[in-house]
């Protein structure tokens, strides 16, 4: 569980940026070539930038001189603080009140954007290769999609107005105007046009592929953008240079451009290389112009603009309707017809309506929750079995401040008084299960690909990837998410067993989630007070009793044994549901991938929605 001081400690700007934002903590980059450091931290401070941008176009400049001058001790500042100033409100005002997007980034990232630094890449290579032969986006991009779906969701829970994406039924035509240039825009009621020039037509053709898969999750704006981090991420060797003019109702006429050369600026630090080469990006009053790649995109009006080269009209953007937020009862009924065609074993258990508890409830919540309980109906009007309802809460990688009772509240308001088990994440039953999992895992064939990174462990996945098993594993043994999510689906296969267990054995009166959640809402006054550390060291002293079972140094046969026995009763296999965002689809992949590698007879289908747009998408396998 953290406290308001992990991953803070202070050592230099470089590797605190890292440990606040990134999978690598300061255990792990203590141990890194100083090349090697400087490649992460260029990494880092692009995908940084093209979140910070959300805020208008002049704040990634403003936060490069801000975080330069705080990082050379020109500027008496934390980085950390600075930079969670920036991507909170777009200004280097800190106000030393706990960042949830910093909580947030630093979480996602140990879950989904490990990268390769100091682990094995003869796998992770292999599976780039087939990657570029396949109709997917790459990981990276994916997961850096997802990073601005989240920045973009807590702004505009917020009040920010900000553009957003929307579903489109039409693609884009392709033109090839040069020989080393390739324009598009959509078919139908085009909103936006796109440039792409480089030498390698395979190239082109590659960045108009990935810009049109990302309009699934973002804006043409926000797709230019992160191309530009993924961009210099690859290190390309030839030059690229990319223009996205977008037309939207919030905005108007917005042009993001960027160039990437083969060779950097000598001698220029990380901060330096991002600043050189940071995307221009402008909103265009009415009857203004810019011009990229040869042609000029002006604006015609409030929203409207008209896109010419030599005097040819190339496009004529005007902005769509102005998108509605999704109908949660629309995503309902659409999810219940998706899963219709589902064939496989009864679902043993469900989660809907996640919630990390840093934050108030919003439109995800809503739309989760929607949908889990026309899911469920469904389900028991088909199902021999019972469905049990498993929604958890994140309250062990966030500061929190949503108590459980009233989260509990929201969900009966839609569930109703059917049987729920309200699981906190911090749990020492799952982690019980997770001590069992890894004496399994250490038993089996992938024990002998278990690989270290600084104090961490890692399993390298079949794909390529690798999934954290634990953080600190010589200390406090924090368990990674995904290994996490394994055995949070072997308790859900049989949670009554396991709570009956834990509360007998340990000769309890209330049930280990439902006295952990009691003790969260408790100290709703310490967490408004600022007792984020008082509210974990009650629950932390709570969770001593159970210190026999959740070390996986020393596994416990007992709970061995009894998870044994309940994987010994799939029939063939425990199916389970989830309804999760879409920024989750990378997760679900990791987590589906770890249950093939230890051959788990458990069965993960996951419902992806997005509240924003109304994408819905059912992921089996």
């Amino acid at each position: 569980m953290i406290l308001t001081t992990t991953y803070r400690d202070r050592t230099v700007a470089s590797r605190d940026l890292l440990a606040a934002y990134s999978p690598l903590d300061h255990a792990t980059t203590a141990t890194l070539p100083a090349e090697a450091l400087d490649s992460a931290l260029e990494r880092l401070v692009r995908r940084l930038v093209a979140l910070i941008a959300l805020h208008g176009p002049q704040v990634p400049a403003c936060f490069l001189d801000a975080l330069t001058a705080a990082a050379t001790g020109a500027a008496p500042v934390d980085v950390v603080d600075l930079t969670a100033a920036f991507l909170e409100r777009g200004t280097a005002e800190v106000t030393g009140l706990p960042s949830e997007l910093q909580q947030e980034l630093v979480h996602f990232s140990r879950i989904v954007d490990l990268g390769q630094l100091g682990l094995h890449t003869g796998a992770a290579e292999h599976a780039l290769r087939r990657l570029r032969g396949s109709d997917r986006l790459p990981d990276a991009l994916k997961v850096l999609s997802e990073l601005i779906i989240v920045a973009r969701s807590r702004l505009i829970q917020r009040g920010r107005a900000l553009p957003l994406p929307w579903l489109r039924s039409e693609g884009a035509v392709e033109s090839e105007v040069a020989d080393d240039l390739t324009t598009a825009s959509p078919t139908v009621s085009p909103d936006y046009w796109v440039v792409v020039r480089c030498e390698r037509r395979r190239l082109r053709r590659q960045f108009r592929f990935e810009l049109s898969a990302l309009l699934e999750y973002l804006t043409p704006a926000e797709a230019a953008l992160a191309l530009w981090a993924h961009c210099h991420e690859q290190r390309l060797g030839v030059a690229v240079e990319l223009a996205v003019a977008q037309v939207d109702a919030t905005t108007g006429t917005t042009v993001v451009a960027w160039r990437h050369q083969p060779s950097g600026t000598p001698g220029r630090d990380a901060f330096g290389r991002v600043s050189d080469t940071l995307p221009a990006i402008t909103h265009l009053p009415p009857d203004t112009a810019t011009t990229i790649c040869d042609h000029q995109v002006r604006s015609t009006g409030p929203t409207s603009a008209v896109v010419t080269e030599a005097a040819r009209v190339a496009a004529e953007l005007s902005a769509p309707a102005a998108v509605a937020p999704a109908d949660p009862a629309d995503l309902a009924t659409r999810a219940c017809e998706r899963l219709a065609a589902y064939t496989g074993p009864e679902v043993v258990s469900m989660e809907a309506g996640h919630i990390h508890l840093d934050r108030d409830l919003d439109a995800d919540q809503d739309a989760g929750v929607a949908i889990g309980a026309a899911l469920l109906g469904m389900l028991a009007a088909r199902q021999r079995r019972p469905v049990a309802l498993t929604p958890m809460m994140d309250d062990d990688h966030v500061l929190v401040r949503l108590t459980p009772e009233s989260y509990r509240r929201f969900l009966r308001r839609t569930f109703g008084p059917v049987p729920m088990h309200l699981i906190c994440e911090s749990s020492p039953i799952i982690r019980a299960i997770v001590v069992a999992l890894f004496q399994r895992l250490r038993n089996s064939r992938p024990a002998g690909h278990l690989q270290r990174r600084g104090g961490n462990l890692y399993l390298p996945l079949e794909d390529g990837t690798h999934c954290e098993l634990f953080e600190d594993i010589d200390g406090a043994a924090t368990t990674g998410c995904v290994f996490f999510e394994a055995a949070l689906l072997i308790y859900r296969s049989a949670p009554k067993r396991f709570d009956a267990y834990f509360t007998d054995r340990y000769q309890l009166d209330a049930g280990v989630h439902e006295h952990a959640a009691a003790l969260l809402s408790r100290h709703d006054r310490a967490n408004a007070a600022g007792g984020h550390d008082t509210t974990i060291a009650a629950l932390q002293d709570y969770y001593r009793r159970f210190a026999d079972v959740t070390n996986p140094h020393r596994p416990d046969r007992h709970i061995t044994a009894l998870v044994n026995d309940v994987l010994a009763g799939a029939d063939p296999v425990y199916a389970h549901l989830n309804v999760l965002e879409d920024y989750y689809e990378v997760q679900q992949h990791r987590v589906r991938a770890l249950l093939n590698l230890l051959d788990l007879p458990l069965r993960l289908v996951t419902v992806h929605f997005n509240a924003t747009t109304g994408r819905l998408a059912l992921c089996d396998g």
